[in-house]
Formats: C-alpha cells, sequence, structure tokens
C-alpha cells in the first residue's frame, strides 16, 4: 500500500503543513517503488494524498472549481467517494445478476429475503473501495488535515497529525511519541515527520523513497535531496545514540 502523512506547525505566529508520501505502488503483480506521486496539488494551498486504489485518485478529487472553500471541497471529494462507490457496484455487482438499486431496496422491505437475494444484499453491504483520501489545505489561515472515506469525513486539526495507509499506525504512534503539537516550529515538525516516515517503513507497503513537503497559504516548497539526506544522518544517529552511549557504563550489574 503506502504512507502518507501530515502535521501541524507554527513559526511567527503563521502556520505550515509538513506532509510525505513514498513512492510505493502495489498491482497485481506486486509491489514496487515508482515515480507516481502520491499527492496531489488541488490549488495553491491544497493537497490531496491517496492510499489504496491509485487508479481512483483522479476520479476521487475531480472538482468543478478548484479554489473552492476547504470545507466545500471536502464535501465534494466525500461526494465523489459515494458516485464512485455506487459507479462500481453497478458495473461489478447489479449490472452481474442484471438488477438495479431499486431491487436492493425493495429486497430490503421482505422479511425473508432468500438465498439468492442475501448473496446480493451481502456483497452490496461488505463492498469496500478500501481507499482514503488525505486532504490538507487552511481555512482562515489555520492549518486543516482531514481524513475522507466513503464511510464519512473526519478532521484532525485538533490532533496535530494524521497518516493513512499501510503504515499508519507506526507513523501515528512515532508523532505521539514525540509528542507532537500544531505549535512546534517548522524544522522540529519536518524531523518529526521524517522520522515517522522512516519508522512506518518497518511495516509492510511502505516504501523507502520519500517525498518531504511544506505547504503554506502561500504555496509548496520540496525539502531537496541534500536535506533528505541531512534527515537521514541525523535519524541514524538518534538510532544508535542510546545503543553506542558512554553513560550505558555507569550501570551497575555483573556480566560475563
Amino acid at each position: 500500500m503506502t504512507i502518507c502523512i501530515a502535521a501541524i506547525a507554527k513559526e511567527n505566529d503563521k502556520e505550515y503543513i509538513i506532509f510525505t508520501t513514498d513512492h510505493m505502488v502495489t498491482t497485481n503483480m506486486g509491489e514496487f517503488e515508482h515515480s507516481i506521486l502520491k499527492y496531489s496539488k488541488l490549488n495553491k494551498n491544497t493537497i490531496a494524498m491517496l492510499a489504496g486504489q491509485a487508479l481512483l485518485f483522479d476520479d476521487l478529487i475531480k472538482l468543478d472549481d478548484n479554489n473552492i472553500q476547504y470545507d466545500q471541497m471536502k464535501l465534494k471529494i466525500f461526494d465523489n467517494f459515494k458516485k464512485k462507490r455506487k459507479e462500481i457496484l453497478e458495473n461489478e455487482v447489479f449490472n452481474s445478476y442484471g438488477i438495479n438499486q431499486e431491487f436492493v431496496v425493495d429486497s430490503l422491505k421482505k422479511e425473508v429475503p432468500n438465498v439468492f437475494v442475501n448473496t446480493i444484499l451481502t456483497k452490496v453491504v461488505e463492498f469496500k473501495l478500501n481507499t482514503s483520501i488525505l486532504l490538507t489545505g487552511f481555512r482562515d489561515s489555520e492549518a486543516q488535515i482531514t481524513n475522507i472515506e466513503e464511510s464519512g469525513i473526519i478532521d484532525f486539526r485538533s490532533m496535530n497529525f494524521h497518516a493513512i495507509g499501510s503504515g499508519a499506525i507506526q507513523a501515528s504512534n512515532t508523532l505521539l511519541f514525540q509528542k507532537h503539537s500544531k505549535t512546534n516550529p517548522v524544522l522540529t515538525t519536518i524531523y518529526n515527520v521524517f522520522k515517522a516516515k522512516k519508522n512506518a517503513e518497518a511495516g509492510g507497503g511502505v516504501g523507502k523513497e520519500t517525498e518531504l513537503l511544506v505547504l503554506t497559504e502561500d504555496g509548496i516548497q520540496n525539502i531537496s535531496d541534500d536535506d533528505l539526506s541531512i534527515l537521514t544522518n541525523i535519524y541514524m544517529e538518534e538510532l544508535q545514540y542510546g545503543k553506542n552511549n558512554d553513560k550505558l557504563n555507569q550501570i551497575k550489574i555483573e556480566v560475563g
């Protein structure tokens, strides 16, 4: 699958969003790194990231007007989820059985549907797109992070950060361990998000290649490869620090 992470930072009374994705692509042939971007710029200060079925991305983030307000954008993308789910259900389930949505609704009104109808209803109920959009942007100069799925919309500004994808648990745990706050400065947040991405790689389905960017109300700035190398060195030093710390010799225990 993938990993997508976003966290809010603050510097000189201005809010920023630091976000990152990998380049892992999952197909029927397996998982591999690819140059495909897991994020899309919807306008100058709004970004959508995807975890799940990459081929659905364009349809899910399709907007009639890319300059609408952030809250309107959330609702439009959620509506796209509902439309896409209905479309796929019609193509893969309803058309296969020669039925329509009305047939399903009528069947639900009957007390004891037959086995054939139960099979259809089970497929409809259990059908999932298995895809999430992590939307990031600004409302009245305040940074916003929103998770959108077919089941609903959840805002994460009060949580300071959010992650989606197969490495989301590792990434979220890292940011919790770092005690990340939306009042953290930009450089601290950049490292926190980078560390969350690196730790997420321990889980299956997360690629090693990293896109790391800074979003402001005025636009996007990419973290360069040179800066990623600096972050990698800091991360590796942190991993080794405890194991190689001279103060370990102060621990009084008999060995050997």
